[in-house]
């Protein structure tokens, strides 16, 4: 049985776990309970049964300990994720940036043993952790590594094409803010995909949701040029947007696109998403990878850290993930063929 930093057993099951959105800060945070809710429902990109999973900022790492990330829990949160995909016979999956903690080799090595055990195809693009001037990786490498080639990239996964995207500049030093550079936004749009697709890429592109916006600097967490970056992905047939890097899940539209932030793997909510793309649209599930007391632990953590701890205190009392589905576009709401999102029991 697993222990957190306190050497206290972390239990299992989902008993006594709060209602989603019932703001209580006694015990367990609020967080939907008893299984995966639905994160947003979008009028496209639509498709005939294909789901995807996307699992975003696992930050692996073999020896390090808590944190704001739960460091400590990163590699069992991780397989967990995995081996729920493979429950659900997804079509594939893709980690939205930050698979590691730091870059190093022994981190690389540890997520290449862990994706080596998920369904294929297993695709990821890289998060400014991954990434810098001190990593064991680089761009072309990574790009090879886990996308098949360079960046952007697409893969056509179930019928549905996904452009992966590197928005990472590790020749700036060790900035944590991304950008997609001009010349990778003229191959996506001149690389023959014409079908409506989705892409992934780690920073944000939409406006991060109150309160949560107060701890992310857009600076830091936004894309650079987040109104032209926007028009050229959807002059390159992008439809719906996933990011990671704020840990944080949300579901908005942006400049006529569908932009949906996914959660960290490790970090409160740990979680990760299902995306189900049928002929009335998508769908996107949260599932999460905790049980009431990994949860706790978890939350524990972010209300203590200087920089986000406030702001995710205030979403949890103020009842953020009572209000999901934060976008709905289709008048029936009954996903169909979407699969079971269930708690996952450890």
């Amino acid at each position: 049985m697993p222990l957190d930093v306190g050497g206290r057993p972390e239990r299992h099951g989902q008993a006594n776990t709060p209602d989603a959105g019932d703001g209580s800060e006694n015990g367990a945070p609020a967080f939907p309970a008893g299984g995966g809710t639905t994160l947003a429902r979008f009028d496209r990109p639509r498709g005939s049964g294909t789901t995807l999973a996307v699992i975003a900022d696992p930050h692996l790492t073999p020896a390090d300990r808590g944190t704001f990330n739960v460091y400590h829990r990163t590699k069992q949160r991780f397989q967990m994720a995995v081996a729920d995909t493979h429950r659900l016979d997804v079509d594939g999956m893709v980690v939205a940036g930050d698979l590691t903690k730091d870059g190093t080799s022994e981190e690389f090595a540890l997520a290449a043993e862990l994706l080596a055990t998920a369904p294929e195809p297993a695709l990821s693009v890289p998060g400014n952790h991954d990434l810098t001037p001190w990593s064991e990786s680089s761009p072309a490498a990574f790009g090879r590594r886990y996308a098949g080639g360079p960046y952007p990239v697409t893969r056509e996964i179930g019928g549905v094409p996904v452009s992966l995207l590197d928005s990472t500049h590790p020749e700036s030093g060790g900035s944590i803010g991304g950008a997609l550079d001009a010349t990778a936004l003229q191959k996506l749009a001149n690389d023959g995909v014409t079908a409506p697709r989705i892409a992934v890429v780690h920073h944000a592109l939409a406006p991060l949701p109150d309160p949560i916006d107060a701890a992310c600097p857009e600076p830091q967490y936004r894309l650079q040029g987040p109104a032209a970056t926007a028009d050229a992905l959807a002059d390159a047939g992008v439809e719906l947007v996933v990011t990671g890097h704020a840990h944080w899940p949300y579901a908005t539209t942006y400049r006529g696109l569908g932009v949906v932030g996914a959660p960290g793997c490790s970090s409160f909510p740990p979680a990760y998403l299902l995306f189900h793309l049928d002929s009335r649209g998508t769908t996107v599930s949260i599932v999460p990878l905790a049980d009431e007391a990994g949860l706790t632990e978890a939350y524990e953590f972010a209300v203590t850290d200087p920089r986000c701890g406030d702001a995710i205190r205030q979403a949890v009392i103020e009842g953020y993930f009572g209000r999901f589905p934060v976008v709905d576009e289709m008048e029936d709401h009954v996903a169909a063929d979407a699969p079971a999102a269930t708690w996952i029991h450890q």
